[in-house]
């Protein structure tokens, strides 16, 4: 579940500089400071199965409640995922490590020996999971496909300036930019742990800061992050957020 492949370091007005690298090792995380942030390939379901002992009974369940095998494959690919990412980071075996889900299905460790925050998103063929110390953090991963009701889904979720940058979009961009906007919403209120009832509500929190992810072709990502004050206004430490991926292209 777990090569060691190339990464790519994001890079804003309060990010690292970009630097691209091809293989070595897991690098651990550094301090409050740093984000990282692993984009998997889903497996085939074979691959998956005879992992089930590291899941909970609650998951299996939920994985078994799951008509469709391509949604159980990717439930299944996204919990083992992460559990396998958080016994890497704290040293805790992967079937030892407590998850539950919140009411809006946001998955938590219960009691943590350690601060260390995380989420998952998977769509299609493709699994993204961040993690961070301390404060929380949210990442949404959509492919990219037609939506039909655009407008309708626009007018209820997202505000007029977003309503009309989409209306002012050339058709054959508009899926792309659909799906970049809403990732960036979506990984917001996964990282807040709201429902989207509560998603204009959040828009221009100033506790939060949300970027966009190049990932894979023909997907579109987002990540969102807790600061309080942790970005930096002149100088000190900049804030890394790297990007783990199996996937070329």
């Amino acid at each position: 579940m777990l090569p060691y492949p190339q990464f790519s370091e994001l890079s804003g007005s309060n990010f690292s500089e970009v630097a691209v690298a091809t293989g070595g090792s897991l690098q651990p995380l550094s301090g409050k400071s740093e984000v990282h942030l692993w984009l998997q390939t889903v497996p085939p379901l074979e691959k998956l199965l005879p992992q089930l002992g590291l899941l909970s009974p609650e998951e299996c369940r939920r994985a078994e409640r799951l008509q469709l095998p391509a949604d159980r494959r990717r439930f299944l690919a996204g919990r083992l995922g992460l559990r396998s990412l958080l016994s890497r980071y704290s040293g805790i075996p992967p079937q030892g490590i407590p998850l539950d889900h919140s009411s809006t299905g946001k998955p938590y460790w219960r009691d943590p020996p350690l601060p260390l925050q995380f989420n998952l998103s998977h769509s299609h063929e493709r699994v993204l999971i961040g993690l961070r110390w301390q404060y929380r953090i949210g990442v949404d991963l959509e492919w990219v496909r037609p939506v039909l009701r655009w407008q309708r889904i626009a007018q209820r979720y997202f505000s007029a300036a977003e309503q009309g940058r989409l209306a002012s979009c050339p058709a054959p961009e508009r899926d792309a930019l659909f799906f970049q906007m809403w990732t960036q919403k979506e990984a917001l209120l996964k990282g807040t742990g709201r429902g989207l009832a509560g998603s204009r509500a959040l828009d221009g929190d100033s506790c939060w800061v949300t970027l966009p992810l190049q990932v894979a072709g023909g997907y579109a990502a987002a990540v969102a992050l807790e600061m309080r004050g942790e970005i930096p206004e002149d100088g000190g430490e900049a804030l890394t957020v790297r990007l783990y991926t199996d996937v070329e292209g």
